[in-house]
């Protein structure tokens, strides 16, 4: 009676194992996913704005930002990323990453030999690239510029930072932006009589930077009411839209800010003087005042830090000041 009972119960010993030792493996057609192969555990999963659910590695190693803005917001969290896109020109650790292309022509060959395990797409540049970026194996979270806060350059250090769960030390950066903007703001307001203005873009037709942009940004940080309203018509997918000279005119801005292509102090004094001979933007009273100015040309997210971008432009405007 002991054996039969001692060998029935090796036999439903050896069932039981058989039986769990088949619920562990996995199908030859269905390998292991990366939080399986690597032992990362995965955060819960989040619907990114082209509305797919991604679920991000809790810790990811190798992440990959698609736009300048995004990188930027990596670092400004303490991440380097994988790779770098060549519109970026902030730090120079950044700049010496390895390139996967530009934000709008994405190298996909440099992106899968990165091997990322975390990539940061823009769904305005990047939707297209869908079903190429997730064939590189890595999770890939689509972001909304227009969705990501009222100040776009800045709060999108906070936007990733809680993707990522670095929302503490996202938060302290991008108060620390707002603390530097409102001294500057309080300094303009005492030493200027600025209220309103506006930032173009020289060019064969005039274009105007909206409040949502890096630029538009800018003014809004420093207290000035941008005379660019918002939600023009066809206009939520561009940083600068079309805006007549004789909008301009009759809006009267105090202050109109000039953006050129180039740094070259020679050819941007040639630019401003252009403007100045014309009669309609010498009947401005910024003209008058010296305040038709060249945006410094370190004011431009792939080349600046927001805070370095709201400081020069503030010194600009201040630099008017009697």
């Amino acid at each position: 009676m002991k054996f039969r009972i001692t060998a029935f119960a090796l036999a439903a010993i050896m069932m039981i194992t058989m039986g769990l030792a088949g619920c562990g493996s996995n199908s030859p057609s269905q390998p292991p996913s990366s939080e399986q192969s690597s032992g990362v555990q995965a955060k819960s999963t989040v619907t990114d704005e082209l509305g797919r659910e991604v679920t991000i590695p809790e810790n990811p190693q190798k992440i990959l930002a698609l736009t300048s803005a995004a990188m930027q917001a990596l670092f400004n969290i303490g991440i380097t990323p994988v790779g770098k896109v060549d519109d970026y020109k902030v730090t120079e650790e950044g700049m010496a990453l390895p390139s996967v292309g530009t934000a709008s022509s994405v190298n996909i060959e440099a992106v899968y030999t990165l091997q990322p395990d975390f990539i940061i797409a823009s769904s305005r540049s990047h939707a297209a690239l869908k079903e190429e970026l997730e064939q590189s194996g890595a999770a890939v979270y689509y972001f909304d510029p227009d969705k990501v806060g009222d100040i776009p350059v800045v709060e999108v250090t906070a936007y990733i930072g809680k993707l990522l769960n670095k929302e503490d030390v996202a938060e302290q950066y991008v108060q620390s932006v707002y603390t530097a903007a409102n001294e500057l703001k309080g300094k303009i307001a005492s030493k200027t009589d600025i209220k309103t203005g506006i930032v173009i873009q020289d060019g064969d037709t005039i274009v105007a930077a909206q409040n949502a942009s890096s630029y538009g940004s800018m003014l809004t940080l420093l207290g000035i009411d941008n005379i660019v309203p918002d939600n023009l018509p066809n206009a939520t997918k561009s940083s600068f839209v079309p805006f007549d000279v004789e909008t301009i005119i009759a809006s009267n801005p105090d202050l109109v800010f000039i953006m050129t292509s180039s740094k070259d102090a020679e050819n941007n004094k040639a630019i401003l003087k252009k403007f100045k001979s014309d009669s309609q933007w010498a009947a401005l009273d910024a003209a008058k005042k010296n305040q038709l100015l060249i945006l410094p040309f370190s004011v431009n997210p792939n080349r600046s830090t927001p805070e370095m971008m709201v400081k020069a432009t503030a010194e600009a405007v201040l630099k008017t000041a009697k």
